[in-house]
């Protein structure tokens, strides 16, 4: 299961949640929040892998650049040999190659250069992206435990504030019932 799909678990559970007394907290099953937690940081690695395998793509596309590059210079040089030997005006023929072989380190290094740009672009989104899911996944981890701090404060002071009420009753029962005992 993929980070998206445990944050939108974790909304799920926020959105069934409970309004106990009436208020506006929200009463939520604790233990499923943190199950999905600690899947989302199990699952944080896999995303780091994800854009490590996009580094190593990168390498490969800049190195399968490079191969294309020398086999186009080689092709050119090849061509220019021929050009030589085919004809009779041998410097027609070496300004000829001479060209050909300025065509080809430019294709070269324009096919390196789109490549690089490529594969910085494909690694910049990479991070950027990993790094906004790992800032949201913080700060949705953060809302939900203020939230359920929260509602454990108030329910705690709702206990107490029961407690203190059944306590007055049972000091008031025990007047009453003192004083009826007493005439």
């Amino acid at each position: 299961m993929n980070i998206d799909d445990l944050l939108n678990q974790l909304e799920d559970i926020l959105e069934e949640g409970k309004y106990p007394f009436g208020g506006s907290k929200v009463k939520v099953d604790a233990d499923a929040i943190r199950s999905i937690l600690n899947d989302i940081r199990v699952g944080l690695p896999d995303e780091v892998i994800k854009a490590r395998q996009i580094a190593s793509e990168r390498k490969a596309i800049l190195s399968q650049a490079n191969d294309a590059a020398e086999v186009k210079i080689r092709q050119a040089e090849s061509q220019a040999r021929k050009l030589v030997e085919d004809h009779e005006i041998t410097k027609g023929a070496q300004l000829n190659a001479a060209e050909i072989i300025a065509d080809a380190k430019k294709q070269a290094a324009e096919i390196i250069e789109k490549a690089k740009a490529n594969s910085n672009e494909i690694v910049d989104n990479a991070q950027k992206w990993a790094s906004d899911l790992r800032s949201s996944a913080s700060s949705f981890v953060e809302t939900i435990m203020n939230e359920s701090d929260e509602i454990l404060t108030q329910s705690i002071e709702d206990f107490t504030k029961s407690l203190n009420k059944v306590r007055i009753a049972s000091q008031h029962l025990k007047s009453v019932t003192a004083k009826k005992s007493g005439q």
